[in-house]
């Protein structure tokens, strides 16, 4: 279960960007506009960095692997 939380997180990042570009869609004045924005860009990042960070995760432990069977 130590995988569900990042499984949550990254849903709940994916609302928030989704509320974000509705905020900016229906914006009334720049705040939300830009706020909107900087708020979808901002949740698709982190995403981004913590699909990065999982398969950097992955790489190195192959590697690991891959160490101890060669040596």
């Amino acid at each position: 279960m130590e995988g569900t939380g990042k499984w949550i997180i990254g849903g709940v990042l994916g609302l928030l960007a989704f509320l974000g570009l509705l905020a900016a869609s229906r914006a009334a004045d720049e705040a939300f506009y830009y706020g909107g924005w900087i708020l979808a860009i901002g949740c698709l990042v982190a995403i981004f960095y913590m699909v990065n960070k999982h398969y950097d995760r992955m790489d190195a432990q192959i590697a690991r692997h891959r160490g101890h069977a060669e040596g």
